[in-house]
């Protein structure tokens, strides 16, 4: 009886044992759920954002998104590849909706600055009989396009289309709070925080917002970048670093399958994130199994994105001349003629950078330019003052890929495409110099007194103001045009154009996520101190600067 027992309960104590074990294995390690905590919201925000700029955005108000539309809607039916005869020199011939055939009707405002957003017909819901449409994108990788169009598979007209630019969006968010997750895990995260915030410009919102590759790939060569700072920062101890890890090989896998130039941009950063780091850090990485499964899974997507950028060489052309707004060459220019023209133009970049909405056709207000510029000069000084000089190595690799890089490349097509360059091209590279500088400075610490306080509001709430005027500049251009005279008035009072929700509420609404979300910001630099001091707190300052006026007086 005695032994039965003493049986029973090893059994249970075994079995309890291995429950508990079961747990522990499938647990998430207190390094893990830091970085969910952290990820989550930052996602969250980001994805309210860019889906506010999508409803501000008219449908196919973005470069080439007529095209990547259409590119989307035929990967979702199944045409992954152009068959013989698909493929006629100005673009591969695809079976789609009729709605989704006909979007390059919503372009009629496109180039003309002054025309507003209501001269786009009505998409009819019940126009879906197949038809054929015309993409200049038939032979660009389908894993982006199969995500996005999958909405046009249970849905038609407008909303299809809205929700396919959603989906791309959230795409884009998911990799922007990955990559600013992998910053608050170094041990002096505040500085690089402080410049992936600033690398966020306008321009990375409305890119967001349109169905094109483009955004996901400047999202991607982010999170890569900083996960893999991440990932070597704790290459001692990687436990704290399995967000990065993950991120770096989601971001590759990603990379290796959006553009056939986006591999470049990953090699670019892993060349400046390996150059903030010792050998001995990059060779202790590897020798976590971890590193080892995810490289490996890793690997065999950027040998796919290769194999298919291999199979597309012997696929027809599928367009036949630059895309409208860009220049043809008319006859041959020499390379190196052709690479030190992109370098005397590398300023002229900036401004897309920072934002010019539309088809290129709406630039910022100056003030918004004034603005960033600014910051990314301070940036660019604030390097000069750090100290060993070793430091600064990845920050100036990063400015010199940023320069040199989109320069032969250029110079690589000029002959075949023309000057095809755009700034938006080059934001992946932008991004990285810019958290570089946060990186070379990281080691410097910000001094939480109350001067540097209210100086970073200053800054946080400036660019709360920088951003909502931008995206008013914009939504102004759709609803009632730029013209030379100034029509704010006309806005308010016979708009020509509403986007859902009307420009006022989507104004108001991303007001508040911006002014949200730049509270989260400051309370995450400076711990128990808020963006916008208590009403309470307001007032005992207002009595005590009338004491102190009255005692002066007196």
């Amino acid at each position: 009886m005695t032994a039965a027992a003493e049986t029973g309960n090893r059994a249970t104590g075994e079995s309890v044992s291995a429950a508990a074990s079961a747990r522990r294995r499938y647990t998430l390690s207190p390094d893990t759920r830091a970085g969910l905590r952290f990820f989550l919201p930052v996602f969250g925000l980001f994805s309210l954002l860019i889906t506010i700029w999508i409803a501000a955005t008219p449908l196919m108000a973005y470069p080439d998104e007529p095209a990547h539309t259409i590119k989307a809607a035929a990967v979702a039916r199944g045409q992954f590849f152009p068959g013989p005869g698909e493929s006629y020199g100005h673009g591969v011939h695809v079976e789609v909706p009729s709605y989704i055939a006909n979007v390059q009707s919503q372009m009629c405002f496109a180039f003309k600055k002054a025309d507003t957003a209501d001269c786009a017909p009505e998409i009819p819901l019940d126009d879906t009989y197949t038809t054929i449409g015309v993409t200049s994108a038939g032979l660009y990788n389908p894993f982006y396009y199969w995500l996005v169009g999958l909405p046009s598979l249970v849905m038609s007209g407008a909303p299809a289309l809205f929700a396919m630019r959603i989906v791309s969006g959230l795409l884009s968010a998911a990799f922007y709070a990955a990559a600013f997750t992998a910053l608050s895990r170094l041990r002096n995260p505040k500085w690089p925080l402080i410049a992936a915030s600033i690398s966020v410009t306008p321009m990375v919102f409305f890119l967001s917002t349109g169905i094109n590759p483009n955004s996901l790939e400047v999202a991607a060569s982010m999170a890569a970048f900083c996960g893999l700072v991440c990932v070597l920062e704790n290459s001692r101890q990687l436990r704290r670093a399995r967000p990065g890890i993950l991120t770096v090989g989601l971001a590759t896998a990603t990379l290796a399958n959006t553009r056939n130039v986006s591999l470049l941009w990953l090699l670019c950063g892993v060349i400046v994130a390996c150059s903030f780091f010792k050998f001995a850090d990059i060779k202790a990485m590897f020798q976590n199994r971890l590193v080892i499964v995810v490289t490996a899974a890793a690997s065999v997507a950027v040998a796919l994105g290769i194999a298919w950028n291999f199979l597309m060489l012997r696929a027809p052309a599928s367009a036949g001349e630059a895309p409208l707004g860009i220049s043809n060459v008319n006859g041959e220019i020499r390379p190196y003629n052709a690479f030190l023209t992109m370098l005397d133009r590398a300023f002229d970049y900036v401004s897309q950078y920072i934002g010019v909405a539309g088809w290129l056709d709406t630039p910022m207000p100056q003030a918004v330019f004034m603005f960033w510029n600014m910051l990314a000069m301070a940036a660019l000084l604030m390097v000069f003052l750090v100290r060993p000089y070793r430091l600064q190595i990845g920050f100036w690799i990063a400015l010199a890929m940023l320069a040199v890089v989109p320069s032969a490349l250029q110079a690589a097509l000029v002959n075949s495409s023309g000057y095809i360059w755009q700034g938006r091209y080059s934001l992946p590279l932008f991004s990285i110099a810019l958290i570089s500088a946060g990186l070379a400075f990281r080691f410097h610490a910000l001094p939480p007194n109350e001067r540097v306080r209210r100086l970073t509001r200053i800054v946080i709430l400036a660019a709360c103001a920088a951003h909502l005027y931008g995206f008013v500049y914009v939504l102004r251009r759709y609803v009632v045009g730029l013209t030379d005279s100034g029509n704010w008035q006309t806005m308010v009072t016979v708009p020509s154009w509403q986007p859902p929700l009307t420009w006022e509420g989507l104004t108001l609404l991303f007001g508040i996520v911006l002014l949200y979300a730049s509270a989260k910001f400051f309370s995450h630099l400076f711990p128990g101190h808020n963006l916008i001091p208590p009403l309470s707190r307001l007032r005992e300052k207002i009595m005590d600067a009338r004491t102190r006026r009255r005692h002066s007086t007196v």
